[in-house]
């Protein structure tokens, strides 16, 4: 059973990104907070994040730089969820370095347990 960080800013989202990471065997945490969510990594270190690459304040790329600073080799793979259009997504993921992928929102069910799975192998 891996530990999975969710953040997003839409409580909808995170809720259902929540429970399908729960139905898949894994624990979940989630919040809406990109700074929150930098103290919950650094409390517990998760096996995965599931991060919004838009929200408010700290964005997710920002999110990312600041997990990889404050863990380091402890720093948990990264899939980013979005709407943004998978190209503005992907030359970001290029210029940040190794983030594990990305799910288009809306996601199917499918295709994140797929991710998901991928992510953590």
């Amino acid at each position: 059973m891996a530990r999975v960080l969710i953040v997003d800013d839409t409580d909808i989202v995170r809720r259902a990104l929540e429970l399908a990471v729960r139905r898949m065997g894994h624990a979940a945490v989630s919040t809406s907070s990109s700074l929150e969510a930098l103290a919950l990594a650094r409390e517990q270190p998760p096996d995965l994040a599931l991060v919004d690459f838009r929200m408010p304040g700290m964005d997710g790329a920002a999110l990312f730089h600041a997990l990889r600073e404050a863990l380091g080799e402890r720093c948990p793979k990264v899939l980013f969820v979005s709407a943004t259009p998978p190209d503005e997504v992907a030359r970001e993921v290029e210029r940040i370095g190794r983030p594990a992928g990305y799910v288009k929102k809306p996601f199917h069910l499918d295709d994140l347990v797929r991710v998901v799975g991928e992510a953590l192998a």
